[in-house]
């Protein structure tokens, strides 16, 4: 039901535009969002806040009861997930529902402590470690997406162990400093010695303020719960805080590859 709506409020604010004789951006700088975001929900996508969409209906031509009636839609679609509690208590194991997660979001945020989190990896890495539950969701296309936002923070120790003989490393960690120069990614390291605000006994990622993706040894789990998803976010903002990023990320990033290889160098 919810996605019916999003698509019926997409299509019915691109005629409104359109029939306005405004481009995208036009609308966007009139409304006080990104054109991504136009984008995002003339085409039926989720974005981080119902505000956002009432922003733009607000900004267009609407009559009063016109724009009453998108702002009731809107309002109805951003709020289903109260109701989905009562399917499944705020878990759900259903294989789809992670990629519909990450495919609906507009800001997703993932920590891991022992492992390059799965959307970070390069190729050899997820052959070498894909062991787990098979996720539906597609992470290279999802990064490419310039419309969505990714902040990721990983322990050192993340970046010190690694899957099979580690030859690959210094390209997975040449890897992440490539994606963390992209304009829509963030990647964060927490350095080792630095005391932990929370100890997460698992890897996850926050997908709006909409759901949590979790990956266990034999199932991958969304969350919806509000409770679940606030307990996740405020635990990521806490690592978030004691982790570095730009200049220094790239200068632990940079002292790690190079211990590896002297490390992998040794034993060869």
């Amino acid at each position: 039901m919810a996605e019916q709506l999003l698509r019926a409020l997409g299509d019915a604010l691109r005629w409104a535009r359109k029939r306005d004789g405004r481009s995208g951006a036009t609308l966007a700088s009139g409304a006080g969002v990104s054109q991504p975001t136009v984008s995002r929900v003339e085409n039926g996508q989720r974005v981080s806040s119902v505000e956002a969409v009432e922003k733009l209906i607000a900004a267009l031509p609407f009559s009063p009861s016109e724009a009453e009636r998108l702002t009731s839609m809107a309002r109805e679609a951003y709020a289903p997930l109260s109701e989905n509690k009562r399917v499944d208590s705020g878990i759900s194991i259903v294989p789809d529902s992670a990629r519909k997660l990450v495919a609906s979001a507009a800001k997703v945020r993932g920590f891991q402590s022992a492992t390059i989190p799965t959307p970070l990896r390069i190729r050899e890495y997820s052959a070498t470690a894909d062991t787990g539950p098979k996720s539906g969701v597609v992470w290279g296309k999802s990064l490419n997406d310039e419309g969505k936002s990714f902040e990721f923070v990983v322990n050192e120790s993340a970046l010190r162990t690694w899957p099979g003989s580690g030859a690959f490393m210094p390209s997975q960690l040449e890897h992440l400093l490539m994606l963390a120069d992209r304009p829509n990614v963030s990647v964060g390291v927490i350095p080792s010695g630095v005391w932990l605000p929370v100890l997460p006994p698992h890897g996850f990622t926050v997908c709006d303020e909409t759901g949590v993706l979790v990956e266990t040894f034999t199932a991958e789990m969304t969350l919806t719960g509000s409770e679940h998803v606030t307990a996740y976010r405020e635990a990521f903002d806490a690592l978030s805080a004691v982790a570095v990023t730009g200049v220094d990320f790239r200068r632990v990033v940079e002292a790690v590859s190079a211990d590896i290889t002297r490390f992998i160098q040794g034993i060869h």
